[in-house]
């Protein structure tokens, strides 16, 4: 009986395994096969792109285009940098020393990703933007920004967050913020779809490395 025990949680550990590096290799493919179809102008990207921007900007109003406008400016260069440093500070004051390099470090990876994926592919911007803005367009930096920020957040509420509801309320809303960025994008017409479907993918394959890296022993409670 015991072998069988034994046996079964042998087969249920190895399943797990495969899951989730099935599950880890998910967003880089997609993110590869994105950047592919992007890179060879594919009519499916068109076609998307064409479709997700219409519907989208279908909800522009005056008062909307200026709550989203001032929105998105927190993914600026400046702004970001000075709110990813406040929350930064704000775990090292609490000496939460290993999440403040987690930040730190998937902040900077994800930002500097995005950099090299820009000046490789280098798309050009859609036409007719509500906002002046130059560089490229693939992949969306501030999806990048918003996953790399956000999803660690989200990653960190997890780890040190015991109370279940105050981590799934902290979690929807850190989720909505990001989605909420990433979109405002689109909105604004200064990128298409494609580009924060694969900034958020680029984000997150940033998150998953550095997760595993710092917290490879998993979610534990009230570590630093």
């Amino acid at each position: 009986m015991l072998k069988l025990s034994l046996k079964l949680k042998e087969k249920f550990m190895n399943n797990r395994s495969i899951t989730n590096f099935i599950l880890n290799l998910l967003p880089v493919s997609l993110f590869i096969i994105l950047t592919a179809l992007v890179s060879f102008k594919s009519s499916w990207v068109q076609f998307y792109d064409m479709s997700i921007s219409s519907y989208i900007q279908s909800f522009r109003t005056p008062t909307l285009n200026s709550i989203v406008k001032m929105y998105t400016k927190t993914g600026n260069s400046i702004p970001f940098i000075i709110i990813s440093l406040i929350v930064v500070g704000i775990f090292y004051l609490f000496k939460k020393y290993r999440a403040s390099l987690f930040l730190l470090t998937t902040i900077f990876l994800g930002t500097s990703a995005n950099f090299l994926v820009k000046q490789l592919i280098r798309r050009d911007r859609p036409e007719f933007r509500l906002i002046n803005i130059g560089g490229y367009s693939f992949p969306s930096g501030h999806s990048v920004a918003a996953m790399v920020l956000f999803g660690s957040l989200i990653v960190l509420t997890f780890r040190y967050i015991q109370k279940r509801s105050l981590r799934i309320f902290l979690t929807t809303l850190l989720t909505i913020l990001m989605l909420l960025l990433a979109l405002s994008r689109v909105y604004l017409n200064v990128h298409y779809p494609t580009d924060i479907t694969a900034g958020l993918l680029l984000g997150l394959i940033v998150l998953q490395i550095t997760s595993h890296v710092f917290f490879k022993e998993g979610v534990q409670q009230n570590v630093k």
